[in-house]
């Protein structure tokens, strides 16, 4: 499967709460970056029919409040600590890979390009 390479964003914890993880843009490599400098990281509450096991949301543009609105579920994969996401109703194909402890996250943005075959690109990273 020929696929577009991703802009590839590094992020680090700096705030861990029971049920949230917050982030920090540390790196992006492959482009400019196409997420905001912080992420927070959240559990699903069963509050959506889709049923995701994270939730990610972005920093307003200001950098003062959380988005209202999270940027995407994360759903499990064939491997493990990797989850897949999408942004603009499946327009853009998200792929984040956790380290062991949750400290550091890459995220995987392949702009324009979605597949619902995304195990096939996990196991390509």
């Amino acid at each position: 499967m020929a696929t577009q390479t991703p802009t590839i964003h590094s992020f680090n914890e700096v705030k861990r709460f029971k049920e949230v993880i917050h982030y920090e843009l540390i790196n992006v490599n492959n482009g400019k970056s196409q997420l905001s400098e912080k992420l927070n990281l959240s559990k699903d509450r069963n509050c959506a029919k889709s049923s995701p096991t994270y939730w990610i949301t972005e920093r307003t543009k200001d950098g003062k409040k959380w988005q209202s609105q999270s940027l995407t579920g994360l759903f499990k994969s064939v491997k493990p600590f990797f989850y897949k996401g999408d942004a603009d109703k499946r327009k853009h194909l998200l792929i984040f890979k956790f380290s062991y402890n949750a400290n550091n996250l890459i995220v995987y943005y392949y702009k324009d390009f979605y597949t619902p075959k995304f195990n096939q690109i996990i196991n390509q990273l």
